[in-house]
């Protein structure tokens, strides 16, 4: 699998805000770590998915990645969770909240679904929504489960495009 990475050029400098670097990954752990630590810390990433009408309809999600996939994690039944089956390309934004000139967008393909009641592999949405809730709340397990009741669903995504912007303040 050959993901193309494009680098935006920063301000102040020549053809500032156009695609400077381009280059070809494997996977995500290929990420230069200041671009990935945008998927491993607990950043809050805009998803957008496409709605039946066609039109996008974007979601603040928690995010994470296996090395490969962009891991998301969401409750059965949801609109993102009908959008990302019915309709499997999305896009992620990350954006550094100390540093807005620093973000990253992926484009990619839902390559798997993982729902918690697969006999087989449903261990591993419970798990990856524990540790996000680890990640961002500081609690494991996850405390925000609907008390009737619900199905966690994990969405692996394969990244086919990704671009990059800034380095932090400071360096």
């Amino acid at each position: 699998m050959q993901i193309q990475v494009a680098d935006v050029i920063m301000p102040g400098n020549e053809n500032a805000f156009t695609t400077g670097q381009r280059w070809h990954i494997s996977g995500l752990a290929e990420l230069p770590e200041l671009h990935r630590s945008l998927l491993e810390k607990p950043v809050t990433a805009a998803l957008a998915t496409i709605k039946p009408s066609g039109l996008p309809h974007l979601t603040p999600v928690w995010v994470s990645h296996d090395g490969t996939h962009v891991l998301l994690n969401t409750k059965k039944g949801r609109l993102k969770e009908r959008n990302m089956r019915g309709r499997p390309k999305v896009s992620l934004l990350c954006v550094n909240p100390q540093n807005p000139y620093h973000w990253i967008t992926i484009n990619g393909t839902v390559e798997e679904v993982i729902e918690e009641t697969d006999s087989a592999k449903g261990g591993q949405a419970t798990t990856h929504i524990d540790d996000m809730a680890e990640r961002y709340l500081g609690k494991r397990p996850y405390p925000l489960r609907d008390s009737r009741g619900e199905v966690r669903v994990l969405f692996k995504v394969r990244p086919d495009y990704i671009m990059t912007f800034g380095p932090p303040p400071g360096s």
